[in-house]
This record gives C-alpha cells, sequence and structure tokens, in this order.
C-alpha cells in the first residue's frame, strides 16, 4: 500500500525547489522564539548594587564605607545589608565631608537600593527591587518562560491537529507580538510574569508547528537535516539578541525590539500553504491534490491522474493502524518501561544543563553580553560535530560522548574556580558539547520508540525535559547563595550520569524502526561498548511522527 511519502519521494520531490523555499521562510519564525526563550537574561539581569544611604545619589558613592559593611565572605560591599547607626555630615557640599558608624550593628536595607549603571540600564530588577529577599522572583522570571512552553505545547499541539498548521501557526504569531508588546508596558511584576508566561506559550505555538510544517511537506531522507538545520535559525536568533541587549539595555525598549517586527510575518496568511499531510488526514483531498501538484509543477515534476484516488486509500488505511496509550509505555512491558525512564531522564538532563547554562552566562564574572554571545556562538559547531558524528558513531555513542564530557569539563572547575577566564571557557565547552548531545537526542527518542506509541512517547519525554529546564533557574539561585561554579557542578553531575545510564539504551543506527512494543522489545537494555559497533554511514532518516507536543 502507498504511503503519503511515497507520493512526495516518487512524485513531487523529497527536497525540490519549493519545500526549500517554504522551509527557509518557516525557519525565520524560529529567530523570534530563541528571543523569547533568553531575553530574560538581560531583561532581568541583576546589576550590583547596595542599599541606598543618606545623600547617596550613584552605586558605590564616596561614603559608602561610613553605611554599608564590607562582606569579606564574597570579597565585596554588602549587597543587602548596612549598618543601623551612622553619621555623615558634608555630604554632596563643597566642604570636607566627615562620616562615621556609630555601630557595627547591621540592619536590611531601610532606603532601597543602589544599582550599577555601567552594564544594564533599567530591568526589571531595578524596576520592581528584585533583590535580596526578593531574589528569587528575577528567577521566576525566567522559569515562567519555560513554564509557558508546557502549556503551549500542548494547547497549539491539540489546536494545530484540529484547525491545521497554517492557521495556528498565524494566531500564535499574532499571540506573540501582542504579549511582547504588552509585557513592555507591563506596570508591575504580576502583569510582567503573566505575558512572560504567555509568551512561553507562543514561543511553543510559533516553533513547534512551524516544525510540523516542515516535516510534512519534505521526504523521509531530508527530515533528520531540516530538523537539525531549523536549531541554526534558533541559534541566529540566540546571537542576534545579544546585539540587541547591548544596544538598548533599557528593559521594555529590549522586549518593544524583539517583538515588533514580527509583524512582517503575518505576510504568510498569502505565502505559505496549509500541510497536505493534515489537509489529507482531514479528508480535505481535491485541497491537498491542488497544493501537490503546485509543489510538482514547481519541482519540474508530475503527479499522476489517479492522486485523488491514492490520498483516499492511503487514509483509509492509516485508520486501521492501531495505537497505544502511556500504559503500553510503562506497564505493559519491563524493556519498554526501562527505556521509556531512561529517555525521560536524558530529556529532562539535556534540557536542564541546556537552559541552566544559557541563563548562566550572566554570573560568571565576565562581561554578560559578551558571554552570552559565545554560549550562543558555540552552538554552532555543536550542531556539526553531531551531524557529522551521527553517521560514523551512531546516536547513542553521540550522547554519551558528549554528555559525558560535558559533565567533565563542568566538574574540573571545581579545581579552577578562584580562575575567571578558566571557568568561562570551561562553561562553554560544556554548552557545545550539551548543544550537540540536545541536538540528537529527539532523533535517538523517536526511533528507539514502536511507531504505535511514538508520539505519546516523545510527548512525555518533551514533558520531562521541560521539568528540567523550568528548574534550571532555581539551580542558578544556588550560585547566588554559595559560588558562581556551584550551579556548573550540580550540572556537570547531572549531565555525567545521563550520559553514562544512556550507555544501557540499545543503539538504532541502521535498524528497522520497530512498529509495536513486542518489536521494541526485541532490542533489549544493554551496557554496549561504547566504542565498538556498526560504524558504517548511513543517510539521516526520520522516524515517521507527526508529534507536536515536543
Amino acid at each position: 500500500m502507498e504511503k503519503f511519502d511515497d507520493i512526495l519521494v516518487n512524485h513531487v520531490g523529497e527536497f525540490g525547489r519549493t519545500q526549500k523555499l517554504y522551509f527557509f521562510l518557516v525557519c525565520l519564525t524560529a529567530i523570534p522564539c530563541a528571543f523569547h526563550s533568553f531575553a530574560n537574561t538581560f531583561i532581568s539581569g541583576s546589576p550590583k548594587h547596595h542599599c541606598r544611604f543618606e545623600g547617596a545619589l550613584k552605586y558605590k558613592d564616596d561614603a559608602i564605607e561610613c553605611a554599608i559593611p564590607w562582606d569579606s565572605d564574597k570579597d565585596e560591599w554588602s549587597k543587602c545589608k548596612e549598618y543601623k547607626q551612622y553619621n555623615i555630615t558634608g555630604f554632596n557640599s563643597d566642604s570636607d565631608f566627615n562620616c562615621t558608624s556609630e555601630s557595627d550593628e547591621e540592619t536590611e536595607c531601610r532606603s532601597g537600593w543602589l544599582y550599577d549603571r555601567n552594564v544594564y540600564g533599567e530591568t526589571v530588577v531595578t524596576q520592581w527591587d528584585l533583590v535580596c529577599d526578593k531574589n528569587w522572583m528575577r528567577q521566576l522570571g525566567k522559569s515562567i518562560v519555560l513554564l509557558g512552553k508546557v502549556f503551549g505545547a500542548f494547547i497549539f499541539g491539540q489546536l494545530s491537529d484540529l484547525f491545521g498548521r497554517k492557521k495556528i501557526l498565524l494566531v500564535a504569531l499574532m499571540l506573540q507580538i501582542a504579549c511582547g508588546v504588552l509585557s513592555s508596558f507591563s506596570g508591575s511584576f504580576p502583569v510582567f510574569i503573566t505575558f512572560q508566561f504567555l509568551l512561553g506559550a507562543t514561543v511553543s505555538g510559533v516553533f513547534l508547528t512551524s516544525f510540523v510544517i516542515v516535516t510534512e511537506i519534505v521526504g523521509p531522507s531530508w527530515r533528520t537535516f531540516i530538523g537539525i538545520t531549523i536549531e541554526y535559525f534558533y541559534t541566529l536568533g540566540y546571537i542576534t539578541l545579544t546585539g540587541v541587549a547591548y544596544a538598548l539595555r533599557d528593559w521594555q525598549n529590549i522586549e518593544l525590539t524583539l517583538s515588533l517586527p514580527c509583524f512582517l510575518f503575518l505576510s504568510y496568511y498569502w505565502i505559505l500553504p496549509e500541510s497536505p499531510r493534515w489537509l489529507m488526514t482531514k479528508g480535505r483531498y481535491e485541497e491537498c491534490v491542488k497544493i501537490l501538484r503546485n509543489f510538482a509543477k514547481r519541482n519540474k515534476t508530475s503527479l499522476p491522474e489517479d492522486c485523488l484516488e491514492t490520498l483516499k486509500a492511503i487514509k483509509t488505511n492509516e485508520k486501521r493502524v492501531k495505537t497505544e496509550t502511556i500504559k503500553a509505555l510503562l506497564f505493559t512491558s519491563s524493556t519498554m518501561r526501562w527505556k521509556t525512564l531512561l529517555v525521560a531522564f536524558n530529556w529532562l538532563s539535556n534540557s536542564m544543563v541546556y537552559y541552566g547554562l544559557s541563563f548562566h552566562t550572566d554570573s560568571l564574572g565576565l562581561n554578560p553580553y559578551l558571554a552570552f554571545f559565545i554560549s550562543g556562538a558555540v552552538e554552532v559547531p555543536g550542531y556539526i560535530l553531531s551531524q557529522l558524528l551521527l553517521k560514523r558513531l551512531g546516536r547513542k555513542r553521540v550522547i554519551c560522548i558528549f554528555m559525558i564530557m560535558c559533565g567533565v569539563v563542568l566538574l574540573s572547575t571545581t579545581v579552577i574556580k578562584d580562575y575567571k577566564v578558566p571557568v568561562v571557557i570551561f562553561a562553554m565547552i560544556g554548552k557545545l558539547c550539551i548543544t550537540a548531545s540536545y541536538g540528537t537526542i529527539y532523533l535517538y527518542s523517536a526511533e528507539l520508540y514502536p511507531t504505535t506509541v511514538r508520539n505519546i512517547g516523545l510527548g512525555f519525554s518533551s514533558i520531562c525535559s521541560r521539568v528540567g529546564s523550568v528548574s534550571a533557574p532555581y539551580i542558578l539561585l544556588i550560585g547566588d547563595y554559595t559560588s558562581a561554579v556551584m550551579p556548573l557542578i550540580l550540572f556537570g553531575g547531572q549531565s555525567l550520569l545521563a550520559g553514562i545510564l544512556v550507555l544501557l539504551l540499545p543503539e538504532t543506527q541502521n535498524q528497522n524502526l520497530p512498529d509495536n512494543v513486542k518489536e521494541a522489545d526485541e532490542y533489549k537494555l544493554t551496557m554496549c561498548k561504547l566504542c565498538t559497533g556498526n560504524s558504517t554511514t548511513d543517510d539521516y532518516r526520520a522516524a515517521e511522527t507527526n508529534d507536536t507536543t515536543v
């Protein structure tokens, strides 16, 4: 029985000029998704600060030693304490000023804070004083976006299945623009985090729907390639964000600038077609054939005359395919259960370490803009390495090697914690490694799960990954009370453990994809030798999945 992919391969063209054009246009939407995913690194930036004291007009005014105690543990002026009694005379006048601390007794800041404006301009931290006992609220701004992604993945995934990929992509883009603009005018922190949550939801809506569109219009041999290539556009947005934040500095201007250009994407209403695969599943065969004929014409190929009847037969045959539930993953087979749990833990670890290292750039001791730029730039060689090594080493070994390398270099920061530049270098090497691993885990997971539960398995793994990403900012919070390398150590341990555990899973390179749980059980858990096995090259191949929840 012919499948929809056979029509693409044999008649339309797997990745012709038409698909390449639409692929490029859709990939552009990944850029603002990266903007809003990581913008809180700058708009929630926490500058150096100390208590505001009598007569002080700027950060580290001359009389600071009279009012602010020295924190010997952190080798800096205290951020959250001031002397309870002090006396300053002649301050900000032509005469000599005199200051004395009348008592060593300390107290919490009583008149607010003064902030260093040399690095950051106005941020949500400085606007609403999210420091000291409110420092956790700064990390909430980061995690709430990631939490919104969980909500968005579920909601927009379901909506795109019901109403179409194109319509929901445009709706998500319009909501992203609206939430970004309204967020920039937030008058209070609760309003701000509400719009940040909604922004996170739209990021999932835009990125995941875009990913589904491009995977549904190309042939199977190209799906892994485009799945990784779209990440380059995401990285481009990551890097571009650095320039926008550095140029503008003020959080409201940054948010507004990141949101308004997305109005250009609304032109896709007239440019992009609906997914022909989705149209077929909804029984809209005439519209599907029209789009496929247009693809074929531009690709200089042709569709057979009986294409309409073929599509109806494909739809009828797909109805007969038996799908299973989460019960099949966790309760039918012990082998499948352990595979599912190991894969989910690997997703959680990859996401936690990736977002943790991305958000940690402002705490590494160097210029936060430079550190963030480097953190984005190292993703490019990370993705390139994963693409090159996938064909030579296989899926499992690529993930294992890069996660263990990430763990080792991050744990090594305990030895060099007193040297800022080496710590940053090791953190960036860790970021490169986790990017290479993260870019491989989707393909590996899709090939591990059998066809009947593939979408459910990927959806479950995606939820676990969101748990990891949401927890990352709060792991960073530990560093505010200990040292900047403590989060790196925790991320390193997590990555190392996940890299070792992935050795228990079977390799999927050059293996037939399992169609059901019984077939998947034939690939048992094993402690495979890392450096042996079939290393013959194969084309990138993607599992047949229409998942919209990842």
